[in-house]
């Protein structure tokens, strides 16, 4: 990639050993992340460790760090001789995933309601307000974000860690898919969809809740364009400037 002319201002990580600060490979994962969310970053674009460390004024050490937890969520793949490249999801691999989506998340629907209790939903319907809050800020990485965890949120009700943990991986490329391949037009109100979800597990209807979901989840993937596409080239110092 040909870097253009560009003075980009450094992100330092002053707090670093603040108490209670969030660590600065945290930090920059949720930047990286966020890029990638709302396009800055496309599908295909290089991550050059040195181009990240200058921008994020820390050591290549803690971005290769950084670009390493963001490969095991899928959300960057690690390729000999390139480096790191923000992961391309193939038409292919986005059926695979709403296709595991769906026998996943609808089987769940019967433990879901058999084992749901008041803390339970309560923290469902405190989620659904950040579903809000992203919607209203017009933020699309937060909106993803908080829409994806809901279903994270309905898993762990299971208690089931390794249920939880593989619906954090499907979450993780499932989010990546939706923001490469959704409809530009596309109404983004998921806590509509996500309330009816939590009226069925009030209910204790199990066999509404799976049709419910069901019904969402086609709803989420006939809401995507799915045709192969082209890679892209991206200036890493621009993307990140000024933030």
């Amino acid at each position: 990639m040909i870097m253009r002319a560009y003075k980009a201002k450094t992100i330092p990580d002053t707090d670093d050993d603040k108490p209670g600060g969030a660590p600065p490979e945290s930090r920059i994962y949720d930047k990286i992340h966020a890029a990638i969310a709302e396009r800055r970053l496309l599908p295909g674009v290089r991550l050059v460790e040195d181009q990240l460390a200058e921008v994020f004024g820390v050591s290549r050490m803690r971005i290769r760090s950084v670009l390493h937890a963001l490969a095991r969520d899928k959300v960057v793949t690690l390729q000999r001789n390139r480096g790191a490249v923000v992961a391309y999801p193939s038409v292919k691999e986005a059926k695979e995933v709403f296709a595991a989506r769906r026998l996943v998340e609808v089987a769940l629907a019967r433990d879901i309601v058999r084992l749901a209790d008041d803390k339970s939903v309560r923290r469902l319907k405190l989620h659904i307000r950040k579903e809000k809050q992203g919607e209203q800020k017009h933020i699309r990485a937060l909106e993803l974000k908080t829409s994806h965890d809901f279903h994270t949120l309905l898993a762990d009700i299971v208690g089931n860690g390794v249920i939880s943990e593989f619906l954090r991986e499907l979450m993780a490329r499932s989010l990546l898919i939706t923001a490469i391949y959704e409809r530009p037009d596309v109404s983004s109100c998921s806590h509509l969809a996500h309330t009816q979800l939590i009226k069925f597990i009030e209910r204790r209807d199990a066999n509404g809740l799976a049709a419910a979901m069901l019904h969402h989840l086609d709803e989420i993937e006939r809401d995507l364009v799915l045709f192969e596409r082209e890679e892209f080239v991206a200036d890493i110092k621009a993307v990140f400037a000024g933030l």
